[in-house]
């Protein structure tokens, strides 16, 4: 490597590092400041190595506007509160995800799916008597959602419980 690659590499590491540990702090426009002074001091370097962290400093830069400009999600239509829904329960927001089931519930909306979803919610709030009560609903809706729940990572816990063997039995050898 030649003395001027090398030292390119250590001062665009270091600020590199600097950008890392602010975005950790949760230090969005500090830290995009930083990632955007490596973007435009070290764009179009003839050093791969340069360049590879140049790329990664673009990906953060993008990851800070995007947290400090949060894009704002317009619900429309059941479809949307559906999704939305699922991608609460995914990232770890019950009740929010709740929140989005429950005005489907109160729109009538017939979907056996909503059911089980409810059922993960509550499984997630650790409150097994009422995902009991919402994964009977779904599977009462549709005995397909036996198979679904059986296959389910997120009831592992509830595996060895009798009463989720119950609702999950299949009546079927294996």
């Amino acid at each position: 490597m030649e003395l001027r690659e090398e030292r390119e590499l250590k001062q665009i590491h270091e600020k590199f590092a600097r950008g890392i540990d602010l975005f950790r702090q949760r230090r969005y426009k500090e830290a995009l400041a930083v990632f955007a002074e490596i973007v435009q001091e070290y764009e179009g370097s003839e050093y791969y190595s340069i360049l590879e962290i140049e790329g990664r400093s673009k990906v953060y830069r993008k990851i800070c506007e995007a947290q400090l400009n949060p894009v704002k999600i317009e619900l429309r239509d059941d479809e949307d509160y559906l999704f939305n829904g699922i991608y609460q329960l995914n990232k770890g927001n019950p009740d929010k995800a709740l929140e989005r089931f429950n005005y489907l519930k109160e729109k009538n909306y017939q979907d056996p799916y909503l059911n089980y979803l409810i059922s993960l919610v509550y499984l997630k709030k650790e409150d097994t008597e009422t995902c009991f009560n919402y994964l009977k609903q779904a599977i009462d809706q549709d005995e397909y959602y036996k198979v679904i729940a059986y296959n389910e990572p997120d009831f592992d816990p509830l595996f060895e419980n009798q009463r989720y063997a119950a609702l999950v039995e299949t009546g079927e050898d294996e």
